[in-house]
């Protein structure tokens, strides 16, 4: 099969209009099925209605609080073991409090959807939080990794480093270069590896010190993260990842078009939703 089809399906789940069809296959194999412990490699046709998502999902139209902004909290002292106690939340937040618009993104490193997004509509967000219109809350979550055969850990691990990078002030360029590694197919975890999360920090001058190796080795973040994914999942009920609100409003597909890349069509639906308020 082809991407284009591939696309087309996941535009349908996303939008809702897949109905009982059956959708294709990932050009990876891989599907998700809601309900279900584990992903499941095989080839052929999955059914919509248990909702297959490439990778480990995309959201289709749910409820979806605003949420509570809040700067990113950094990790307490060493314990009496040496290592960094843990956060009380794995969260990063940019812009001004007093913002008219509210943007919350769940996202997992290791989701290609969560990369495309981000590749679509980094460069507006950037934009509108230096103006001041948004406040934009990034929370990591492990989704690949519960749904990975066998289990990975890279989403924490990658979750957690870039946690590291923003409490050095290095949020943004190291995120983006996490994303830029993300391997081809979930199949691969090479982010479960803290050396190679290192190895990424090393294009970001002055990112790799002491304190930030210690920070991605001792995983500070490691348990906020898994509070992330069952609040986005579990509470909130979202199907999967990238989970976006804004302005209180859920994104469900709009402004998705099949000749386009994903992340232009989420990129004009917050243009829009910005421009709104």
């Amino acid at each position: 099969m082809t991407q284009d089809s591939w696309d087309d399906g996941l535009r349908e789940i996303m939008t809702g209009t897949a109905g009982t069809a059956r959708v294709a296959a990932a050009p990876t194999d891989v599907i998700l099925r809601r309900g279900r412990s584990s992903v499941r490699r095989r080839n052929g046709l999955a059914g919509s209605a248990v909702l297959g998502v490439v990778a480990a999902a995309v959201i289709a139209g749910t409820a979806f609080a605003s949420g509570t902004a809040g700067s990113s909290p950094q990790p307490g002292a060493a314990s009496s073991s040496g290592r960094l106690s843990p956060a009380a939340d794995a969260v990063v937040t940019l812009g001004s409090p007093s913002a008219k618009t509210k943007v919350v993104i769940y996202d997992d490193y290791r989701c290609p959807p969560c990369r495309q997004v981000d590749s679509g509509t980094s460069a507006l967000l950037k934009q509108e939080t230096a103006s001041g219109k948004i406040e934009v809350e990034y929370r990591p979550v492990d989704l690949i990794d519960r749904h990975d055969t066998p289990n990975g850990t890279g989403s924490v691990v990658a979750g957690n480093a870039v946690q590291c990078a923003a409490d050095r002030g290095d949020f943004l360029a190291y995120r983006a270069a996490v994303f830029a590694h993300q391997p081809a197919s979930d199949a691969d975890d090479p982010f479960s590896s803290p050396t190679e999360m290192i190895s990424i920090a090393r294009g970001i001058p002055g990112l790799v010190t002491p304190s930030f190796v210690k920070c991605v080795d001792d995983q500070p973040y490691a348990a906020a993260i898994r509070a992330n994914y069952d609040t986005a999942i579990n509470t909130l009920q979202c199907p999967g990842v990238p989970c976006i609100n804004a302005g209180g409003q859920q994104w469900n597909g709009q402004g998705t078009d099949s000749t386009k890349p994903l992340g232009v069509g989420v990129d004009t639906w917050l243009t829009q939703i910005i421009g709104a308020h």
